[in-house]
């Protein structure tokens, strides 16, 4: 019986890499089998900025906006906002992989099968994500790419010394994912939750606007969101903005957050995930 158990354990991590490549080749079938969904994925970006850029060129011609110097202490708009974009795209990928992938195994009647394997169900939930995150990181490439052309806006080169932080906001995007998966379980509806909760988070924390506009209530809690402290660590880097705070303390919140958040999400979930076992309410959706 000590064999058995010895060699389940030694088996856990390949069965844990297995299961994520099942996973992600699954994910990635699927995305091979729908081009014009990997077209649209494309395309989409494109028209949705469409209105925005309107907007900006009527008020700052140029990209150029004296208002935005005036908050922040600079004037290019148009390196300012793509910042944003590229974040709240990434924000938005998890959110609602993260979140969504168990929605849908609710929805086909999976979930009890899924929860019935031998694969640790955050391994589950991890592995929906990953291709999607991988996915979003080329597109949002080729979206940057087409932006430039199309609408003048440019990331300044200066951004990529700043790609150190993005194994650390990864950590804490899938710590806030997972969290907010467990209550994917509690409430049984992903949809309005996940466009709700995205599209808070990315206005809160100044994806498309400097969060210096807002007003004191509204600021304190954009402080109190880690990603508030990388978006802004982003822009301070790469163009040289007035920081919301002392950059010192929000690289320690950022950092900090990044393993801490992980920890919570995955306790959070861990006690939603055996308060649904031990009510039998897996199936209720």
């Amino acid at each position: 019986m000590s064999t058995t158990r010895t060699s389940d354990h030694r088996g856990a991590p390949g069965t844990t890499f297995a299961a994520l490549g099942a996973i992600i080749k699954k994910n990635a079938l699927e995305y091979i089998r729908y081009p014009a969904n990997a077209f649209f994925g494309l395309i989409v970006p494109l028209i949705w900025f469409l209105p925005m850029y309107l907007l900006i060129v009527s008020f700052a011609p140029g990209g150029e906006s004296q208002g935005l110097e005036s908050w922040v202490g600079t004037s290019n708009f148009f390196s300012y906002l793509p910042i944003g974009l590229v974040v709240g795209g990434i924000i938005s990928t998890i959110f609602w992989n993260l979140g969504f992938a168990l929605k849908r195994l609710m929805d086909i009647g999976m979930l009890e099968t899924i929860w019935s394997c031998p694969v640790p169900r955050m391994t589950y939930i991890i592995g929906e994500s990953l291709f999607s995150v991988l996915r979003q990181v080329v597109e949002i490439g080729i979206v940057i790419v087409a932006f430039r052309y199309v609408y003048g806006f440019t990331l300044p080169l200066s951004i990529l010394s700043t790609l150190r932080y993005l194994v650390p906001f990864v950590l804490l995007m899938y710590g806030f994912g997972i969290g907010f998966a467990s209550l994917v379980l509690l409430v049984k509806d992903a949809n309005t939750m996940v466009d709700t909760s995205s599209f808070l988070i990315q206005g809160i924390t100044g994806t498309q606007n400097p969060p210096q506009v807002f007003p004191r209530f509204l600021v304190a809690i954009a402080l109190a969101i880690p990603i508030t402290h990388f978006i802004d660590l982003l822009r301070v880097e790469t163009l040289g903005i007035e920081p919301l705070i002392s950059p010192t303390i929000e690289l320690s919140v950022f950092l900090s957050s990044s393993v801490l958040f992980p920890v919570l999400g995955v306790l959070c979930f861990r006690a939603v995930e055996r308060r649904s076992r031990r009510r039998g309410d897996l199936h209720i959706h």
